[in-house]
Order: C-alpha cells, then sequence, then structure tokens
C-alpha cells in the first residue's frame, strides 16, 4: 500500500467517530464526515495516537446512553466536482454502525501494512463480524 500508513489510518478512522460525536444529543445533530482533520500527529506519533484513542474510549462512554434512533442529519457531499453539501436523513445507530464498518474496513488496511511488515495480528482483526460470525457457523 504505497504512501499508506498505519496511523493514517488510525487517524482516519479515529475521525469519523469524533465527528459523529461532536455535537452528540444537541438538537439539529448534524454530522459531516468530510471535515475531517488531515495530517495531525497521531498518524506519525504513538503517544499522541494512543492518548486520543483514549479520549475516543472515553467519549464512547459519554454517548453509550443516547438511544440509537435518535435523528441525526448527515450532510455530504455526493459528487466531487460539486462542493454542495447535501442534508440525508439518518440516525445515531445508523451512523455509528457506519462509523465501526468503516473502522473495520481500515482496519483490514492496517492488517495488509502489518504483513508487508511482517507483524502478526489476530485472524480476525479487519474482518466484518458477519464475516467472522459466518466463519464460526461452519
Amino acid at each position: 500500500m504505497p504512501a499508506s500508513t498505519i496511523g493514517k489510518h488510525v487517524r482516519h478512522a479515529y475521525d469519523h467517530y469524533i465527528l459523529l460525536f461532536k455535537y452528540a444529543g444537541k438538537p439539529n445533530w448534524t454530522v459531516d464526515f468530510d471535515a475531517r482533520q488531515r495530517n495531525t500527529p497521531m498518524e506519525v506519533d504513538r503517544n499522541s495516537a494512543i492518548a486520543q484513542l483514549e479520549q475516543l474510549k472515553e467519549q464512547l462512554e459519554q454517548v453509550r446512553d443516547i438511544p440509537l434512533e435518535t435523528p441525526v442529519t448527515l450532510s455530504a457531499s455526493i459528487d466531487a466536482h460539486d462542493p454542495t453539501k447535501y442534508p440525508f436523513s439518518s440516525t445515531f445507530g445508523r451512523e455509528l454502525w457506519y462509523c465501526v464498518m468503516h473502522a473495520v474496513h481500515h482496519f483490514a488496511s492496517i492488517k495488509a501494512i502489518c504483513i508487508e511488515h511482517g507483524l502478526d495480528l489476530p485472524d480476525d482483526f479487519g474482518l466484518a463480524p458477519s464475516t467472522i460470525l459466518h466463519r464460526a457457523s461452519q
């Protein structure tokens, strides 16, 4: 994966959660996953990444009691040649699910990078829950 780093994948997945939680529970809760930070210290500094992931863990605890059905508006670009942000009706649960699946996708990329460097990760790292469940049923 040329020019790809574990730190960039971690930061990218982290940003999605942070953006989802930014206005958690506020009236007119809107999420814009395109408003991510880039080239942050956590991409290259392990201690910074660990600290930010610890903060994310705390934020996960804080949103734990928000009902999954809570309305959220997703603001998103749908065309790279059109800067218009379109609103989509969604829920906290749907967008949390998206963050999880998006993170799993990036964990798969992290696993590929680790394999290239001879680093071992658990077999199910980077696999979707549905894949793990399917394999367990076989």
